[in-house]
């Protein structure tokens, strides 16, 4: 292989990571300002579809990958580094995405995550242990703490879901194996 091809191969493989975690982002933010207009102010984002989501495009940007770029072979290696560059990517969008949710959109929120995290609080802590937890939550309970919340919860998902899908594209290989 020639350094011009692998040289094409490394860029082609990186920009089709970005761009499905791009995809990924403005549908996990489409679908946040959709449940955002249906339940109204303080309510959760729905995390689970969120991260379902995040699965599916995965999944799909890195087949695409191996389909498009890697004629149909793609090594775990690869399957991890793409899956993980598009769930760091996601992260780093929605992250930005929920300051800006949580500052100018819907300012509820904080107050709704705070409240919900004390009543969780007040079953477990009692007393100043308690007050000191309370203080703690709400001086972190910014936006720029849902954001780094958000983008940490994401890329610690991305860390685990690419070991999934290696499994499965490892699949795909023994089965073309045995098939042929």
């Amino acid at each position: 292989m020639t350094s011009e091809h692998k040289n094409y191969n490394s860029k082609s493989y990186l920009f089709s990571s970005i761009r499905f975690g791009l995809i990924a982002s403005i549908l996990m933010i489409v679908l946040t300002i959709l449940f955002f207009l249906i339940t109204g102010a303080g309510s959760r984002p729905v995390i689970v579809w969120n991260h379902f989501i995040l699965l599916i495009i995965m999944y799909s940007g890195v087949k695409v990958y191996k389909n498009t770029f890697k004629d149909g072979v793609i090594s775990f290696k690869q399957c991890y580094f793409s899956g993980l560059i598009i769930g760091v990517t996601t992260a780093f969008i929605f992250g930005i995405f929920m300051i800006i949710y949580t500052k100018y959109i819907d300012k509820d929120l904080i107050t709704f995550f705070i409240k919900n995290n004390e009543d969780k609080f007040r079953h477990y802590i009692k007393g100043e242990e308690l007050q000191h937890q309370i203080n703690i939550l709400v001086e972190y309970s910014t936006p720029f703490w849902m954001g780094v919340k958000a983008f940490a919860e994401v890329a610690l998902l991305s860390l685990f879901m690419p070991l999934l899908m290696g499994i499965f594209f490892k699949k795909d290989k023994i089965e073309e194996i045995t098939n042929n």
